[in-house]
């Protein structure tokens, strides 16, 4: 085989100078349009990746914002509500203390004016009674507590043999005493003057004792262990009542 070796020369010059051809030509166009595009789209995206960062980066300032404001308002009405069951609280606190004195001061005046109406009503009733006594019987001294201890000892003086001996052997059993009740409580003279009267009358060793009675409104009885001598307005009104039915 026969190389000519002037001719695989020229070839080779030949392709060398093609493909210098087609580089200069051909593929550094190519190539320029090709890193063009590439750049072009290099920026393209990292114009959009801004973009895309900037959005994000509103969407979290709006989002970081509007849990702010959320934030904010929770606690404002928080505020709010805690402000307002304080405030309650006070009011019913200051309401109930004011409903507490209220009715402590009424109940009090309530108790002041019913013990006052008791005793305007016993004076009243007493008053009554020693009117009507007094009119009906003719007795315009019952009421006094002196009076009773006159009647009493003028009715003594004039009890029957008979009556007194009874009252006597009452009086005979041991621990046996008289009671002089009356209305209200007597004083300690007047008192003194029972037991002198009694004393007088039944013997100094007699036990002698006083109680307190207001049924009978005013005057006195001498109460014996099995027997009662009554000088008291109770008494002298249910005789009237009596002798008004008789």
């Amino acid at each position: 085989m026969h190389i000519d070796w002037w001719t695989l020369a020229f070839q080779v010059i030949n392709f060398l100078v093609v493909v210098w051809l087609l580089s200069r030509l051909l593929f550094r166009p190519i190539r320029r349009v090709i890193e063009e595009r590439e750049e072009a789209d290099r920026k393209a995206a990292e114009a959009a990746q801004a973009k895309e960062d900037a959005a994000k980066a509103i969407q979290a300032d709006y989002e970081a914002r509007i849990a702010t404001i959320a934030d904010k308002q929770r606690q404002e009405e928080a505020d709010l509500h805690k402000q307002m069951s304080a405030e309650r609280d006070a009011l019913l606190k200051a309401a109930h203390e004011e409903a507490e004195t209220l009715l402590t001061r009424t109940r009090t005046e309530i108790e002041v004016e019913r013990a006052q109406t008791v005793d305007d009503l016993r004076a009243e009733i007493g008053g009554l009674a020693a009117g009507l006594v007094q009119k009906a019987l003719g007795a315009p001294d019952i009421v006094a507590p002196e009076a009773a201890l006159a009647q009493a000892q003028a009715h003594l003086k004039a009890l029957a043999g008979a009556d007194l001996h009874d009252l006597t052997s009452d009086l005979a059993a041991e621990g046996a005493a008289i009671t002089v009740a009356s209305a209200g409580d007597l004083p300690e003279g007047l008192r003194q003057q029972w037991r002198e009267v009694l004393q007088q009358r039944f013997g100094a060793e007699v036990g002698i004792g006083f109680a307190t009675d207001p049924a009978l409104i005013a005057g006195a009885e001498l109460r014996f262990p099995h027997a009662v001598l009554s000088f008291s307005v109770a008494a002298r009104l249910q005789q009237a009542v009596k002798d008004l039915k008789g």
